[in-house]
């Protein structure tokens, strides 16, 4: 096992890299480092349980394949909490394989991991990925990034636009939602891939990124024609959405609004 990284910025995040390939290893390690992030690398996932049981992670690149413990595996014993208490069972793990197709994607998310991003990496899909699952910062109490962002919008002339996105959001979602859960309970995988199609679509503008590619997730399964596949996937993402609308409910702008 390998520790790298440069002197860590405020925003620096520690990165588990789960990789069999040496050369692999240091090219994300590489990549890491050049995003001012630091970088332990694992072999293994007898590596990776040890340095999960020692150390806290921000984030795990997870390779699919290993000698031991392939990556869906290993994703499943840290999802069951059986990796040490270092680190939260629902700490973002991003797999990284050379497979592309929809079924390896749909697989690795059924497992328990948040994203799949193919080899080779490049830094600015890995930079995207790393904003996108990386935990918040410290202090603000959620673990996790905020369910959406609207950075974008936070000076006053914007604000009102912004209002009104959210308050279209709830009235669009609530029921793509709801459309979307009948058509998975009656097997109708046609009417559950346009659902998800709309409500990834709807997550881009708010940049809910988590709901976009959980939704993402979902439309791919179903179009696989694996039915049990896409629930089990729906069952992530439908968690997403409720905590995106319960944020969006929940924000100054809406409540100002209602006042």
């Amino acid at each position: 096992m390998r520790a790298d990284g440069p002197d860590q910025a405020k925003s620096s995040l520690s990165v588990l890299v789960v990789d069999d390939n040496d050369i692999n290893q240091l090219y994300m390690q590489h990549l890491l480092r050049k995003l001012g992030h630091e970088a332990v690398a694992a072999y293994d996932g007898r590596q990776a349980l040890d340095a999960l049981a020692s150390q806290r992670f921000d984030i795990i690149l997870m390779d699919v394949q290993l000698p031991d413990n392939n990556g869906l595996d290993l994703t499943r014993i840290i999802r069951d909490g059986k990796a040490g208490t270092a680190n939260a069972p629902d700490i973002p793990i991003l797999a990284t394989t050379a497979f592309a197709l929809s079924d390896d994607r749909a697989r690795c998310l059924e497992a328990g991991m948040n994203d799949h991003l193919p080899k080779p990496l490049r830094a600015e899909t890995l930079r995207q990925a790393l904003e996108d699952w990386s935990r918040a910062p410290a202090g603000n109490g959620s673990g996790r990034q905020a369910p959406f962002d609207l950075a974008a919008f936070t000076r006053e002339s914007r604000r009102e636009f912004a209002t009104e996105m959210l308050a279209l959001f709830l009235e669009l979602a609530e029921p793509r939602g709801r459309a979307l859960r009948q058509a998975l309970e009656d097997g109708n995988l046609e009417a559950a891939v346009a659902a998800a199609h709309d409500l990834a679509g709807m997550a881009g503008p708010i940049r809910a990124n988590r709901l976009h590619e959980s939704m993402k997730a979902v439309q791919e399964a179903c179009l696989t024609g694996d039915l049990d596949l896409c629930r089990a996937i729906y069952a992530r993402a439908d968690s997403e959405l409720d905590a995106v609308l319960g944020a969006v409910r929940a924000h100054p702008y809406l409540l100002a609004k209602g006042a």
